[in-house]
């Protein structure tokens, strides 16, 4: 009999969380949770107790394409991943244009596992006047740093911003001071990062939230995953 593969997202800040709702539906995994505990990550692959679910301990960022690729039925992954990914599409050349056509993102509520965690631009204070006159007027343009290309520009542009989105993978926060940009546009939790590196919160754009993804095909072609979905729904309320 067919397993329903299910990815968790792998680590500390959001595994626990992630795997009690499945529990809860009634998949309980006694390896997975002393995996858990343990801390240690080793094994990524687990078992429900009663054989019907497979859990894939997957980094987040890959999540989506888990799920997109029908390597996982479900998953669990945050907004940041999830839209960054649907929306690389645009620039996809035309051999992947199909990205992030296989999963849906909107029939579960927020899980509420990154309520915490919001994007948004920060900068010098100095440059908030900067910032301030490039929100009313198309002929400033506003140099912006992210790991979030896509979603930053999608933003900007539904502000009528003009930005030069600037993609770097790490350490956005120096940017402002040694790069010369005019605002980071990234995921602030504690703002303490921003503290410590000189920066304010000008504007915040939108929150994080995690979501279960699943794939249309395993929808469409296994039953299983409608009744999952039904009990899944249960548990989340």
């Amino acid at each position: 009999m067919r397993k329903i593969v299910i990815a968790l997202p792998k680590g500390k800040r959001l595994m626990a969380g992630a795997y009690k709702v499945f529990k809860k539906a009634g998949f309980p995994s006694a390896g997975l949770e002393k995996e858990i505990e343990r801390g240690d990550w080793k094994q990524m692959e687990f078992e429900s107790d009663d054989g019907t679910v497979v859990f894939l301990l997957v980094r987040i960022a890959d999540i989506p394409r888990y799920v997109d690729k029908n390597w996982a039925d479900m998953g669990i992954s945050a907004f940041d991943c999830y839209r960054e990914y649907e929306l690389s599409s645009v620039n996809a050349n035309a051999t992947n244009s199909m990205r992030g056509d296989n999963f849906v993102s909107d029939i579960f509520p927020d899980l509420r596992l990154c309520e915490k965690s919001r994007f948004c631009i920060a900068g010098r204070p100095e440059s908030k006047t900067f910032y301030e006159k490039c929100k009313n007027s198309d002929e400033k343009i506003l140099e912006a740093a992210t790991q979030y290309p896509n979603i930053a520009a999608k933003y900007f542009a539904s502000r009528g911003i003009t930005a030069d989105v600037i993609t770097v993978t790490g350490s956005t926060e120096l940017t402002p001071k040694h790069g010369g940009v005019d605002v980071i546009f990234d995921i602030v939790e504690s703002g303490r990062a921003l503290e410590k590196n000189g920066l304010v919160i000008f504007d915040e754009a939108m929150p994080i939230q995690t979501k279960i993804l699943v794939s249309r095909a395993a929808l469409k072609y296994d039953e299983k995953i409608s009744k999952m979905i039904g009990v899944l729904k249960d548990a989340i309320k």
